[in-house]
């Protein structure tokens, strides 16, 4: 969980948070793809750093590219743990029974349950 984050449960829990909290969404939104950034970089940086080895200009002090690719996935997977903060005061829920996300809008429950017909 530290490059890719779980995938949504159902178009109603992703819609439903997108609905509840555009913030706590557009978090979401950003933690993706600092973690698909993430990802990305540390298979650059191992091909990199195994191609200095291959041709035999391998150094220890490249070593410190390895952090830059773990600590964007860290930035990425506190967004994301922000991001449930953010639709969670917002009073958000999501009942995987029904698949129906509800939340607190104006003082009153609003529910959305995605339809397939749609």
């Amino acid at each position: 969980m530290l490059f890719i984050n779980p995938m949504w449960d159902n178009e109603a829990e992703r819609i439903g948070k997108q609905r509840c909290s555009r913030l706590g969404y557009a978090l979401h939104t950003i933690s993706d793809l600092i973690g698909f950034v993430a990802l990305f970089l540390l298979l650059g940086t191992a091909a990199y750093l195994g191609y200095r080895g291959i041709v035999g200009t391998f150094s220890t002090s490249l070593l410190w590219l390895l952090p830059i690719p773990f600590g964007l996935a860290i930035v990425g997977s506190i967004l994301y743990r922000l991001s449930w903060v953010v639709a969670h005061r917002r009073g958000f829920h999501y009942d995987y029974d029904s698949r129906e996300a509800s939340w607190l809008e104006d003082g009153q429950r609003r529910t959305y349950k995605y339809n397939d017909a749609a």
